[in-house]
């Protein structure tokens, strides 16, 4: 199944910082990272639900929280960088 361009193309709400000093800035960004880690990480629940809810396409607020903290749950999230509610 392929992702449309316009979806990946879009923003996270806010981007995403890491500890490694990358950012995710869109769902493209988010896939990426995704396609990075290891398959031992990959496996685990958190990630598993993020694959699923990607290729359904979801509101991009969603999305963006669910990866979020699938990447807080592995303490890779750099939360210097993540602004202030």
């Amino acid at each position: 199944m392929s992702l449309r361009p316009e979806y990946l193309a879009q923003n996270l709400a806010p981007p995403i910082h890491t500890k490694d000093g990358g950012t995710m800035r869109t769902i493209q960004d988010a896939c990426n990272y995704m396609a990075a880690i290891s398959k031992e990480r990959e496996q685990l629940p958190h990630w598993r639900h993020v694959r699923k809810l990607i290729l359904e396409e979801p509101d991009v607020t969603a999305l963006s929280w669910q990866f979020r903290l699938a990447v807080l749950k592995d303490a890779k999230i750099d939360v210097s960088k993540t602004p202030a509610e």
